[in-house]
C-alpha cells in the first residue's frame, strides 16, 4: 500500500461514540502519533475510538496524555527513523506519574518484537497492526503489571469491527480486508501484516450504512491486497466486485473507492463494475513497480509488463475516463541502466495520472534482504529524480487537458470568505471552485459542477457552473 499520508495526531473533533460505563479508561487523556500509508491512518482511528468508546479523551500534545500511542510503518527504513526520532521526543515530555502508558504500535513493532524495547526503554507495550482489536486488555496488562508488554506474542483475533474516532468530513476509511499472501522478494508486510483476511460482507454494509447516517457520502475501501477480497472463501461468497456492487446501492453513498489492488487479482468482473456502477469511482491504484521484465521476476511480483499492459488496456477500454496510478521501485537488486530505461519506457506508454516512486530499501525478514547487488545510491537517486521528473510532466499534461471541460467534484470544504468551494473528481484530483454570490453556497457532501479554466500539477481551478 503507498505511503501516501504524513504523521498525524487522532485529536481532532469527531462524531461522539457510545461509552462504556465504569470504564478504567474514564477521563484518560490519549495522543496518537500516525506515520504511513491508509491502512495506518485508519488503524488509528480505530484505536482512538477503542479507547473513545471506554470514556478516554483525545489530546493534541503527549505531554498532556495518560496513553501515548506511536503507530508506526516499516515499508522502508526511512519510515523506521522516523517514528524512531518522534519516539526519541516524546519520551522526553511524556508525563510521569503511576499508569502512564507509552505504546509503540504498527508494522514496526510487529516486525521488530522486543527489539523496540531495547530500542526505546521507556516503551510500556508494542502491539502490531493485527492485534489493534486486543487493545483495551493489552493496555490493561500493561497498567497492572506495571512492567513491559509485548502484544505481538498474542493471538490474532477474529475481525471484527472496532468503533473507529473518524475526522469530521464527507469522506470515511474502511477496512475489507487485512494482510497479503503474495511473496514480493522486497515487500514486508507478509511479515507485518499476515496472511490475507476478509471481512465478512455484511459487517462491511452495515458499517457503510452506519457511516451514511453519520453524514459520510464517500468511502475508500482499505486493504493491502484489496481485490483479493473473498478469495479464501471467508466472506460468505462475495467476490470483491459483487461487494462493490452492493456497496453502491446503498442510498445516500456517493462515491466508492478502494485501494490498493495486485496485478495478479485483477479481473473483468472488478472492470465491469467499474464501467457500469456509477457509484464507483473510475480510478485504478495498480502498481506496476517496474517496467522490465527480468526486474518483475526478481522481485517475485508474479506477472510479465504483457500480462500488466493487458489489465491496462481493458480499463481504458470499458472505463476511458479512468484515472491509472501506480507504484515504482528504482535501484532494486542488479537493476542496470537498460533495466531502468525499460521502466521510463513504461512510463511513457501508460501515461499514469500518478505515481508513488520509491529507491528500494532493503528490509529485514523479506526474501531480497542481504542479496545486496543494488545500484550505487548516487545513481538511484538520479533515476528516481528522472523518473519523478517524467510522472509530474505527465501529471501537468493531463491536468493541462482539462481545462475548458466541466467536472463534477464532492464538496469537502466551503470557504464563505473567499467563496471558495475545494473537492475531488472522480478520478481524484483536487479542484477549487469559485462560487459566483448569486448561486447558493453548497456544503460538504454536495455534488458541484465546475468549469475548469487553470490547471497545475497539484490539482485543477474553475468555476461552480451556474445551474449548480
Amino acid at each position: 500500500m503507498s505511503d501516501t499520508t504524513s504523521s498525524r495526531a487522532e485529536s481532532s473533533p469527531t462524531r461522539d461514540l457510545p461509552k462504556s460505563p465504569g470504564s478504567a479508561f474514564e477521563g484518560r487523556t490519549f495522543y496518537i502519533k500516525t506515520f504511513g500509508c491508509q491502512m495506518n491512518v485508519h488503524d488509528s482511528e480505530r484505536m482512538a475510538g477503542l479507547l473513545s468508546a471506554e470514556g478516554g479523551q483525545p489530546v493534541s500534545e503527549p505531554q498532556t496524555a495518560d496513553i501515548i500511542l506511536v503507530n508506526t510503518c516499516t515499508i522502508r527504513d526511512k519510515a523506521d527513523q522516523k517514528a524512531l526520532s518522534d519516539l526519541g521526543r516524546i519520551r522526553q515530555v511524556r508525563k510521569d506519574g503511576p499508569g502512564t502508558i507509552l505504546a509503540v504500535t504498527g508494522c514496526m513493532a510487529q516486525r521488530e518484537g522486543e527489539e523496540i524495547f531495547r530500542l526505546v526503554p521507556d516503551v510500556d507495550l508494542i502491539l502490531g497492526p493485527s492485534q489493534i482489536r486486543n487493545l483495551i486488555p493489552l493496555l490493561d496488562t500493561a497498567a497492572e503489571k506495571n512492567s513491559r508488554v509485548d502484544g505481538t506474542l498474542w493471538p490474532v483475533p477474529e475481525m471484527t469491527t472496532p468503533p473507529a474516532l473518524r475526522p469530521p468530513g464527507v469522506s470515511a476509511f474502511l477496512t475489507v480486508q487485512e494482510g497479503c499472501d503474495k511473496a514480493c522478494a522486497y515487500c514486508v508486510v507478509p511479515a507485518t501484516r499476515g496472511a490475507e483476511r476478509s471481512r465478512p460482507v455484511g459487517d462491511i454494509l452495515q458499517e457503510a450504512e452506519d457511516l451514511v447516517s453519520m453524514g459520510y457520502r464517500e468511502i475508500t475501501l482499505l486493504g493491502q491486497n484489496v481485490n483479493g477480497y473473498g478469495k479464501k472463501g471467508d466472506t460468505a461468497g462475495a467476490s470483491f466486485p459483487e461487494l462493490l456492487q452492493r456497496l453502491s446501492e446503498i442510498p445516500g453513498l456517493l462515491r466508492v473507492r478502494f485501494t490498493t489492488s495486485h496485478p495478479m487479482d485483477m479481473s473483468d468482473a472488478l472492470i465491469e463494475v467499474m464501467a457500469t456502477a456509477p457509484r464507483v469511482m473510475p480510478h485504478l491504484h495498480l502498481p506496476v513497480q517496474s517496467g522490465s521484465d527480468r526486474m518483475l521476476e526478481k522481485m517475485q511480483r508474479g506477472y510479465d509488463l504483457k500480462t500488466y499492459r493487458r489489465w491496462v488496456e481493458k480499463l481504458r477500454e470499458k472505463v476511458p475516463a479512468a484515472a491509472l496510478t501506480t507504484d515504482l521501485i528504482v535501484g532494486f537488486c542488479s537493476e542496470t541502466e537498460d533495466d531502468f530505461q525499460q521502466t521510463l519506457s513504461a512510463v511513457e506508454e501508460f501515461r499514469f495520472d500518478g505515481a508513488f516512486a520509491f529507491i528500494y530499501s532493503p528490509r529485514p525478514s523479506t526474501p531480497a534482504h542481504g542479496w545486496g547487488e543494488t545500484p550505487p545510491r548516487e545513481v538511484s537517486v538520479e533515476r528516481l529524480e528522472r523518473l519523478q521528473k517524467r510522472v509530474e510532466q505527465q501529471s501537468m499534461e493531463r491536468n493541462q487537458s482539462l481545462v475548458g471541460t466541466e467536472i463534477e467534484i464532492l464538496t469537502e470544504k466551503w470557504d464563505p470568505e473567499t467563496r471558495t468551494a475545494f473537492g475531488r473528481t472522480p478520478q481524484f484530483l483536487t479542484v477549487r471552485a469559485i462560487v459566483s454570490p448569486d448561486q447558493s453556497d453548497p456544503v460538504p457532501g454536495d455534488l458541484l459542477t465546475v468549469h475548469i479554466s487553470q490547471a497545475a500539477r497539484a490539482g485543477l481551478k474553475g468555476n461552480a457552473s451556474p445551474h449548480a
